[in-house]
This record gives structure tokens, sequence and C-alpha cells, in this order.
């Protein structure tokens, strides 16, 4: 079971929830950059969003995109408050991969 928050915290994060729905649902897709960050915002999943960009653009006839193109376009300097947003959470999610020493790092095979 999940704990209950402090009303202060509960109430800063209904606040910081309704922001992001707001920016989210009234964000416009004019570049292929604002097309990634709000499905991102929307699905959470960068496999998600390469699939449903890759769909539309076979149907227009364009180049596939690939998964780390939309992670740098993620990881990039936000350009807006959603940005801003989806990068942080972005960043949270991916620390773990992020911090790990690789084996060559280490010297061990």
């Amino acid at each position: 079971m999940r704990h209950l928050p402090k009303l202060a915290k509960a109430k800063e994060e209904l606040t910081f929830l309704q922001e992001f729905i707001v920016l989210t649902e009234s964000y416009e897709e004019t570049t292929l950059q604002k097309q990634i960050i709000k499905r991102y915002a929307i699905t959470g999943s960068m496999v998600q969003v390469v699939a449903q960009l890759n769909a539309e653009r076979q149907l227009e006839g364009l180049h596939p995109i690939e998964s780390a193109y939309v992670s740098e376009v993620i990881r990039s300097k936000p350009i807006d408050p959603l940005h801003k947003m989806v990068r942080s959470q972005y960043m949270k999610k991916t620390k773990h991969t992020r911090n790990k020493p690789s084996y060559s790092d280490t010297g061990y095979y």
C-alpha cells in the first residue's frame, strides 16, 4: 500500500501534474522535435514514440527515425516548459543506466 504524503507535498505534486497536463494538451506539434517531445510526454516510452512516428513517416514517404535521435532530442537543451519537464523526468528515469560503469572501464571482460 502506498503511503500518504504530507498535505503540502500532495498540493505541490497536484499543481505540478495539473501544469503538466495543461502543457501537454495545448502543445503544438509544429516540428519533428516538438512531435517527439509531446509524444514522449504522452507515452513515456521512446519505443512507442519511434514506432508511432515511423508509421506516420512511412505513409508520407519519409525516412524513418532512430531511437538515438529521439533520445538526443529529449536530452537536448530545453526549448520550452514541457520539454524541460520531459527532459527532467527522462534524466531521472535513465539515471541508473547512465551511471553504470562499462566493463571496459573496470578492466574486466
